[in-house]
């Protein structure tokens, strides 16, 4: 088994944010960062924008 597979089968729930105020809170509460991705748009004047999307996912936790 590779690490990539030992880690996301210890992953309970993902989400797909954009916001980086999400991202902080959620990593603040103990969620990591599986991938991040940029969707480039050039428009017709040539001119470019982009979104950057954030994949969280929040690690199972064991009972106690």
């Amino acid at each position: 088994m590779s690490t990539d597979e030992s880690l996301l089968s210890r992953i309970q729930e993902v989400r797909i944010v954009e916001d980086v105020e999400e991202v902080n809170l959620g990593l603040s509460k103990g969620w990591i960062i599986l991938m991040v991705t940029e969707n480039t748009t050039i428009w017709d004047d040539g001119s470019k924008s982009s979104r950057i999307t954030y994949h969280m996912g929040k690690p199972k936790t064991l009972p106690i």
